[in-house]
């Protein structure tokens, strides 16, 4: 034995220093064992590195899950033609991995309703807790070499305020330079988003971006004040759950087809799939990450990022300012009418009030046509401004005659139909219109009774007027910009139908009406233009603004209707 030890001593020492050299060589060169281009010892300290930390809105149902909470909720269908067939009720990543056509419509449906999802995941994620899956990639954009980390959040249900669908897919995104340091944050909104300089992220720790989910939407956003200019009516905010970056189970994905994650195959829906009228609702569950908004995301994030809306520290200014308008407003008319009551409370201690006095005089004229300028104002805030009717004479979005497809008024803003759940708020640069006027109305009775002079009151009465002409122009110039604004608002190419009614509308803003067939929708009778609400305010401001040119070029108040305090007591003698 001690013989053969001697004479295969050689053998084992150079076994046992080739090992050496092997393992030492794998730490040196490390292992790509997807064959990105990245070692796998980086990818991990990248994916770790950046992890966000998220913030949620007080009153969100769904936090990061695993796609196997979803996959074991649901059961594999696939959409042929109008019917739904049913393939598994128990399926399995196996199963889905090789379902790799997007055009052949499978789709994973949840068995749960809303509010059994919202049961049954609270309870699942106490005990499992929360995900983020993490795909780290090299990438290429306009010949410059950048290193993408995205981190994508699947949540088991999407109720915004404009859709609401099982299954949800987002995307925080992070771009670096060759040498691993960030340049820019992307951050994914609906079927869009925004990104910005890496400087102007907030951070937790130094490198872990904050990101405010907005609530039920779950889109992203880089400040809790965001979320009010934009299509929908995000709600976003830093009273809720936040999950901090060493809170979540990272997952890190490998590119497809070099691991075991078959998942990421799937080119159907993680959610129902219904009709092009569910599609238009915002009711079709999402495509995975692979397949999102045509595999952009996942095979050119460098692409897919760099061509989102850059913000900055002056858009961020512009979101605060509109987050807290109405709170700065509300401020500013107070002061200025604390300020007006203290003048009038200061003449009428003088004996200097003289508004009956000016009422005798041809200034009334003017006087009286202001004031009913302010009631037909205060009847046109609750009657809408603009309005859009569509009849829909067949197909799956029939109507029942003609329906409102697009109401505006000084209360609720801009509404929307969509086709089966009535009017919704639409946009979220909601502008109180409502609350601006009235407080011009209340700014105006109190410079009636504060008035000093006609021409005081004339040249007021003219700014008034033109002011209340304010909402009507800016209607207008939507309606005239709408087809410019249109790609934004779609994903993709935009409907050819879409395109003509849209440049019909710009086109002739005040009233107008487009008959024809569009596609599946059929025979279309649309017709849109100003209601009375914006006739009313119309009136009020030429009305007001008339009553204001009579008071300015009034004489004012004769010497015999000039109000007078009473003389002093006689002195009383001793």
């Amino acid at each position: 034995m001690k013989n053969l030890l001697k004479k295969y001593r050689m053998i084992i020492i150079f076994s046992f220093f080739s090992l050496l050299f092997v393992f030492a060589s794998v730490n040196v060169l490390g292992v790509d064992s997807d064959g990105d281009g990245l070692d796998d010892v980086v990818e991990a300290n990248l994916a770790n590195t950046y992890l966000p930390t998220l913030q949620f809105v007080d009153g969100e149902f769904f936090f990061p899950a695993s796609i196997d909470y979803h996959l074991s909720n649901s059961v594999l269908k696939k959409k042929v033609g109008d019917s739904i067939i049913t393939i598994d009720t128990s399926p399995t990543i196996a199963e889905i991995a090789v379902l790799t056509n997007v055009n052949d419509n499978y789709f994973l449906e949840n068995k749960l309703s809303f509010e059994e999802i919202s049961q049954d995941y609270n309870a699942w994620k106490e005990l499992n807790g929360y995900f983020v899956y993490v795909h780290v990639k090299p990438d290429i954009k306009d010949s410059e070499n950048y290193v993408i980390v995205q981190y994508w959040f699947f949540y088991a249900f999407n109720n915004g305020p404009l859709n609401d669908h099982q299954g949800d897919w987002e995307v925080v995104q992070i771009i670096l330079n060759p040498d691993y340091e960030p340049l820019y944050a992307c951050y994914s909104q609906h079927e869009s988003g925004q990104k910005t300089l890496w400087v102007n992220v907030e951070k937790v720790d130094g490198t872990h971006p904050v990101v405010y989910v907005a609530k039920g939407s779950h889109a992203n956003y880089f400040r809790p004040y965001q979320g009010n200019l934009g299509m929908e009516s995000d709600i976003v905010g830093d009273n809720g759950k936040r999950i901090n970056y060493d809170e979540f189970q990272l997952i890190l994905l490998k590119e497809v087809g070099t691991s075991s994650q078959g998942w990421l195959e799937f080119a159907g829906k993680w959610g129902a799939l219904g009709g092009s009228n569910e599609e238009l609702k915002g009711r079709n569950g999402p495509l995975g990450p692979k397949y999102s908004q045509s595999g952009s995301k996942w095979q050119n994030p460098a692409s897919w990022g760099l061509r989102l809306f850059i913000v900055d520290g002056n858009w961020f200014t512009m979101n605060w300012l509109v987050a807290n308008f109405l709170l700065i407003f509300s401020v500013i008319i107070i002061i200025i009418m604390v300020w007006k009551i203290y003048g009038i409370v200061k003449l009428h201690r003088k004996g200097g009030l003289k508004l009956w006095a000016f009422l005798r005089t041809k200034a009334s004229i003017g006087i009286i046509l202001g004031i009913i300028s302010i009631i037909l104002t205060v009847i046109a805030l609750s009657i809408p401004w603009y309005i859009t009717t569509i009849n829909i004479q067949s197909g799956p979005f029939m109507t029942d005659g003609n329906v409102d497809l697009l109401i505006i008024d000084g209360i609720k803003g801009v509404q929307v139909n969509l086709l089966g759940d009535g009017l919704v708020q639409f946009f979220g640069a909601k502008i109180p219109f409502f609350v601006i006027i009235l407080a011009l109305v209340v700014l105006s009775i109190l410079d009636l009774i504060g008035m000093k002079s006609s021409s005081q009151i004339g040249r007021k009465y003219i700014i008034g007027g033109i002011t209340l002409l304010i909402p009507v122009i800016i209607i207008l110039l939507f309606m005239a910009l709408l087809a410019s604004m249109i790609p934004s608002f779609v994903s993709g190419e935009v409907p050819a139908e879409l395109t003509i009614i849209s440049n019909q509308i710009s086109s002739s803003p005040i009233i107008g009406s487009y008959s024809g067939s569009i596609g599946e929708y059929g025979v279309v009778q649309l017709s849109w233009g100003l209601a009375l609400g914006s006739y009313l305010l119309l009136i009020a401001a030429i009305v007001k603004i008339i009553g204001g040119i009579i008071a300015l070029t009034s004489k004012g108040i004769p010497p015999s209707a000039t109000y007078l305090p009473p003389p002093p007591p006689p002195p009383i003698l001793q």
